[in-house]
Order: C-alpha cells, then sequence, then structure tokens
C-alpha cells in the first residue's frame, strides 16, 4: 500500500482499542512496581535469574528511555493511520499474553511496551487484514526505523514460536475478559470522580494549574508530521 497517506478523518477509537489500551496500561503499572520493588531489594538469586531472563528475552524490544507519549495516544495514532480492524487490537493483546505465557520470566514494561504492542499490531494486521500496510508505513507510524520494525517483527515470531492462529473461541475468551476489566477500570473512576466531586464540590482540583506538568503528544496534523514519535 501507499508509503504516506493522509489521515482519516478523526473519529472516536473503536471499544477494542479502548480495550486495549486499559489493559496494558494495567499491566505495565503492576510490572513497573514490581521492577521498581526488585531493585530497591537486597539482591538475591531468584531475583537476579528473573531479571535477566527477562532483559534478555526482551532486549531488541528495549527503548533507552521511558517513552513519553502515553499508550492510549500511541494506539489512537497508529489507528488514525493505518485504520485497523478493530478485531486487531484484541488479536495483538493475545500475542503479547501468550508471549509472556511461553516465556514466564519475561516482564512487559514501560521501557519495552511501545515496540511490542507496535509489533504485535503490525502481526495482527498481516492475519486479519486482506490488504495491509506494509513494515515501512508501520515503522513510519511507531516513530521507529523500517530495519528495526523488521528486527523486531521477527524477534517477536520467534518469542512466540510462530503461533499465530487465534480460535474464535479464544478470541470471545480474551474479548469478554478485556470487556470486564475495562467495566471495571470505569467503575473506579467514576467512584473516584464522586468522591473528588464530593471532597471539593467548587472544583477545586480544575483550578489547580498543570502547565509544569509532563508534556503530551498531540496527534493533530497541524503540529506533527506523519512521521511517527520517537520511542526511543
Amino acid at each position: 500500500m501507499e508509503s504516506g497517506p493522509t489521515p482519516t478523518t478523526p473519529k472516536s477509537p473503536p471499544m477494542e482499542l479502548l480495550m486495549l489500551s486499559n489493559a496494558l496500561e494495567r499491566l505495565v503499572a503492576r510490572n513497573n512496581q514490581l521492577t521498581s520493588q526488585y531493585s530497591t531489594q537486597a539482591p538475591s538469586p531468584s531475583v537476579d535469574v528473573k531479571l535477566n531472563k527477562k532483559s534478555f528475552s526482551l532486549s531488541a524490544f528495549m527503548a533507552t528511555r521511558t517513552p513519553t507519549i502515553a499508550l492510549r495516544r500511541y494506539l489512537e495514532r497508529i489507528h488514525r493511520f493505518a485504520d485497523l480492524d478493530p478485531a486487531c487490537f484484541i488479536v495483538a493483546y493475545v500475542y503479547i499474553d501468550r508471549t509472556v505465557h511461553i516465556h514466564p520470566a519475561l516482564i512487559v514494561v514501560s521501557m519495552n511496551v511501545h515496540r511490542l504492542m507496535l509489533a504485535s499490531l503490525l502481526l495482527a494486521s498481516k492475519v486479519l487484514d486482506d490488504l495491509h500496510h506494509n513494515n515501512a508505513f508501520f515503522a513510519r507510524i511507531g516513530g521507529i526505523s523500517n530495519f528495526e520494525l523488521n528486527k523486531l517483527e521477527l524477534e517477536l515470531l520467534f518469542l512466540l514460536n510462530f503461533r499465530l492462529t487465534v480460535t474464535s473461541s479464544d478470541f470471545q475468551r480474551y474479548y469478554s475478559h478485556m470487556e470486564t476489566e475495562m467495566s471495571r477500570t470505569c467503575v473506579i473512576e467514576k467512584n473516584l470522580k464522586e468522591d473528588d466531586d464530593k471532597r471539593w464540590p467548587n472544583g477545586g482540583l480544575n483550578q489547580v494549574s498543570l502547565t509544569n506538568g509532563p508534556r503530551r503528544h498531540s496527534m493533530s496534523p497541524a503540529r506533527h508530521s506523519f512521521d511517527g514519535p520517537s520511542i526511543n
């Protein structure tokens, strides 16, 4: 397909994208906390072995620093330019989950999740879509080189033992699980908001300046080119 199309008209992200974002954000938050606890504990043989296996298994996916673009914004960018079948977001999560089950010592954290997700979506698109974009296109959207994406695709295939088939029953099982987790997250966020409204009825939190907070990437084509944000 063409190497540099214009983005499609902005629209609400599909529910499958939101479910994938929620699942990965929860997974990464847990694992970041776990690895942080390991780093503050006294060295022990069991911890060292786990961390060594983890870094070796996902070394190709590790960034030099934590990407500044949030997972959901990154997924929305991919969806906007690639216009993937919504089922790709579910299958991509199946691949990530399958990978960590095949390699239990492998840990998905903020330093590797963007690349792992990009490679998983690439494979899912090739499996599901009759017409899919080539690797060079995906690499530009994802903010890495074509050479690196080719390497990540091959690495993920070997981690998966080339098991790319997802049965309809497996798809439905993952979909139901991710949908349930998404609903729970929405309920928790709603309860937190209601609690905040009770504590600060005049909107005190909304008056706090966040000007000096972390910079967020805009998806507006007026500010950013087609080339993806760096996740190095």
